[in-house]
């Protein structure tokens, strides 16, 4: 499975879970270097996992303005 192949094995999960800048910001660089990226954003926008946490180098706030593009996009 991708989830196997992430950056993120081993790393503190409170890092991806809190709204806190300074663990979304070490998140975020730990998601920079990873392989699943694109997967790990396609599983959370699959799933509308907009709740506070980081996936696919993105929080949920910005996974939402993602899925309210996408779906403007559709409707056009």
């Amino acid at each position: 499975m991708w989830q196997d192949r992430a950056a993120c094995i081993g790393s503190d999960p409170e890092l991806f879970a809190s709204g806190v800048t300074s663990r979304v910001l070490k998140a975020k660089a730990i998601c920079a270097d990873c392989p699943v990226i694109d997967q790990c954003l396609t599983f959370a926008l699959d799933n509308e996992d907009f709740e506070v946490g980081v996936y696919g180098g993105l929080t949920g706030d910005e996974r939402r303005e993602i899925a309210r593009q996408v779906q403007e996009f559709a409707m056009s």
